[in-house]
């Protein structure tokens, strides 16, 4: 699997040098305890999938011939939430437009 940023990247408030530091180690495949990544779904269905990132270490994800979108990085599963919640808010979800894909520019 190969995982990649996109460049509109959601954070929970971590600067710009931390998000940095964290991209470059998931990039190395370095464990990180602390890592949630919001991720486009790897299948046809669904929005947004939530990853704790440990999870993607497993050999299962690694051996994927997907790439991994990654548009958003927090360090707790309910920041994660919020920053789903405001990715829908700002991709026009109050005028009845849910296709994330469109949005972040990943139309397959």
């Amino acid at each position: 699997m190969n995982i990649r940023f996109h460049e509109q990247l959601y954070s929970d408030g971590i600067s710009e040098r931390k998000l940095a530091s964290i991209q470059k180690k998931i990039k190395k495949w370095v464990p990180k305890l602390d890592v949630f990544l919001v991720v486009l779904p790897l299948g046809n269905e669904g929005l947004l999938e939530i990853y704790w990132y440990p999870e993607l270490l497993q050999p299962y994800y690694r051996k994927m011939d997907q790439d991994l979108i990654v548009v958003g990085i927090c360090k707790k599963r309910d920041a994660a939430i919020t920053l789903i919640e405001q990715m829908l808010l700002d991709s026009g979800i109050c005028n009845g437009n849910i296709l994330l894909k469109n949005y972040f520019g990943e139309i397959e």
